[in-house]
């Protein structure tokens, strides 16, 4: 059971490395601006914030993730011939619209799989996850130096390709064992509520806000300087493949640290990342720097999902991801997309990273204030008699 659900994360991951780092550039092709493209961008999180707790209370109350993935799954590999066929910006809209209605809402599913199997099998988190680094790694890599030779027309082809296997895939693995609680719609909104849980969503929110606006934009920036696409591909390969020893060893990370502390460590990676960037002139300083996307995105991610996982109880694990993916990836998608093209178009790349390293700063430093105010307030209400 378990090589058969790494197998299935690392092909699934392999179509995330042809989306993610080459669309962008597809829509480029095809003449969109830079605006045009963070609109395009944006929508699929401003549908997220609508789809993703849904997705995530159908899977509890349901009891199944499996069956949501194939379904995910299918619908991508239809809208993506439109998606890959349509010229039109106005015909553009809606098609991203729905095909990110389904894919965006996949991996918090994916992820709650995960987490099951994984307290199933005593294994953490990170071992199997990692596996998705791996592929998304491999594929960047690979897609970057063929669509360097071939043009950038033929990714439509590899995603579908790839995409087809991942759902043979998913009749291999087992579906979520169910948790024989039945999930409720006040449940889940006394959920939002906690304040523990609120604070977190937002800090990630903010700092998911700059990461969102450099996976729309670092292969412009990189071409901007004077790469290539094969070195747009390396970029993104270095990143997931610094993810790989962070996934490994966050179980000893987790040991010694709290989750929060990781949340803020890893939002100062993030900081130095967007402040180097800022200030590199050359496509190879790029590829180096990538290094801290491991300890950035890779330490924030899994700090994220191991404090939803451990805070929300079974009935409603499918809930919390979705919710982490909402706010991580909905809100901040459509803020990081919209703000990242805005500021492109008007001030150039190098601008862009200096502004979201000083949003990064800004929200380590409320986040940690508020943090201290928390523990406070609780302490103290633990020694009222």
């Amino acid at each position: 059971m378990q090589w058969k659900l790494k197998l299935l994360i690392f092909t699934y991951f392999t179509t995330v490395g042809i989306i993610v780092p080459f669309l962008p550039l597809y829509f480029d092709s095809r003449g969109l601006t830079n605006s045009q493209i963070g609109i395009l961008l944006a929508l699929g999180p401003c549908v997220s914030i609508l789809v993703q707790s849904p997705w995530g209370y159908l899977s509890d109350r349901l009891q199944t993730v499996k069956k949501l993935l194939l379904l995910q799954f299918t619908a991508c590999l239809i809208l993506s011939f439109l998606l890959f066929h349509l010229r039109s910006f106005s015909l553009l809209v809606p098609t991203v619209i729905g095909f990110y209605a389904f894919f965006l809402p996949s991996f918090p599913q994916l992820d709650c799989l995960i987490l099951a199997n994984s307290k199933k099998s005593g294994k953490h988190f990170g071992s199997y996850r990692l596996w998705g680094s791996l592929g998304f790694a491999v594929t960047a890599l690979a897609a970057g130096e063929l669509l360097a030779v071939v043009g950038i027309e033929w990714m439509k082809g590899l995603y579908q390709g790839l995409l087809l296997i991942s759902i043979l895939l998913i009749f291999l693995v087992k579906d979520v064992p169910p948790s024989g609680k039945t999930t409720t719609a006040s449940q889940f909104k006394e959920l939002l509520q906690r304040p523990e849980v609120l604070y977190v969503l937002i800090f990630i929110a903010l700092v998911n806000t700059t990461n969102k606006a450099n996976d729309a934009f670092m292969g412009i920036l990189v071409r901007s300087i004077g790469g290539t696409e094969a070195e747009v591909g390396w970029a993104w390969t270095t990143g997931p493949l610094s993810e790989i020893p962070v996934f490994a060893l966050f179980g000893l990370l987790l040991a010694r640290y709290n989750e929060t502390v990781l949340l803020a460590l890893a939002a100062g990676a993030y900081a130095l990342r967007w402040f180097l960037f800022a200030i590199a002139g050359d496509p190879q300083l790029i590829i180096v720097i990538q290094l801290l996307h491991g300890l950035s995105f890779g330490l924030f991610y899994m700090a994220g999902v191991s404090y939803m996982g451990k805070i929300v109880p079974p009935a409603l694990r499918a809930s919390g991801q979705g919710l982490l993916a909402t706010f991580g990836g909905g809100l901040a998608g459509i803020a990081g997309s919209l703000l990242g093209g805005f500021i492109m178009d008007h001030f150039g790349p190098q601008l862009l990273y200096a502004a979201s390293c000083g949003l990064v700063l800004l929200a380590v430093a409320a986040f940690n204030l508020l943090v201290i105010k928390h523990r406070a307030k609780t302490a103290a209400s633990a020694d009222r008699p």
